[in-house]
């Protein structure tokens, strides 16, 4: 018998409306640069999302995380000039605050409904402080059982021990407990190192890329109400 539930929060249960290489762009504008000054901007964004997740591990907050990568944005163009680290890095970080953080559809009434049901938990990779504000922003403290941000514990998936530490807090054994997560590398793979069932979001065409095969296979997450409730 399922006993348990626990999601991953970012592109899971949430996402952001803004693209990075949109937040990128409006940036520039408001500090008056050259909209060229980072070079190919789909380019950077995507460099931009790799270092974030690379290097958030070692740098616990997130502006001088955003100074680091701006500034690495800029050696990667052949921009010598610092003075545009941090006004771009602080425009990044304004821009992408006002725009918020989103649900995605289904996904509040799809927890209302489950909990109650199940122990629910939220295990998400990420630092501290922006993870909580996106959190309690979505109204997520008060939803699950038991909240965990890896960037607090020091422990990040798919490392099995974050997901272990989840099951020992709901007092659950793996075989009763599904993970939820878009991230096959991180979500599907540390749940299952685990020992726990697993529900990967993705698109229907997605490729499984590796040998352990996730329980469940659903495009959104609302579609779990099927298999749930």
């Amino acid at each position: 018998m399922l006993q348990a539930v626990g999601f991953d929060l970012d592109w899971t249960l949430s996402y952001y409306p803004l693209s990075t290489i949109d937040v990128l762009r409006e940036a520039l504008v408001r500090c008056d640069c050259p909209r060229d000054l980072l070079g190919d901007l789909e380019g950077a964004a995507e460099r931009y999302n790799a270092r974030w997740l690379e290097w958030e591990r070692t740098i616990l907050e997130a502006d001088p995380l955003r100074r680091r990568i701006v500034a690495s944005l800029l050696a990667d163009a052949g921009v010598t000039d610092r003075s545009f680290v941090v006004p771009i890095a602080a425009a990044y970080g304004e821009v992408r605050q006002e725009s918020g953080v989103l649900a995605f559809p289904g996904v509040v009434r799809l927890l209302a409904d489950l909990k109650g049901r199940y122990r629910l938990g939220l295990l998400t990779n990420g630092q501290s402080q922006m993870q909580w504000e996106k959190i309690r922003a979505l109204g997520f403290d008060e939803t699950f059982d038991v909240i965990l941000v890896a960037g607090e514990i020091g422990l990040y998936k798919p490392d099995a021990r974050i997901f272990e530490r989840m099951l020992r807090e709901w007092e659950v054994p793996a075989f009763a407990a599904l993970f939820v997560g878009d991230s096959y590398d991180t979500d599907i793979v540390g749940a299952g190192g685990a020992g726990m069932r697993t529900a990967w979001i993705a698109a229907e065409d997605e490729v499984v890329p590796g040998a352990i095969q996730p329980t469940l296979r659903r495009s959104q997450v609302a579609q779990l109400r099927g298999d749930l409730l």
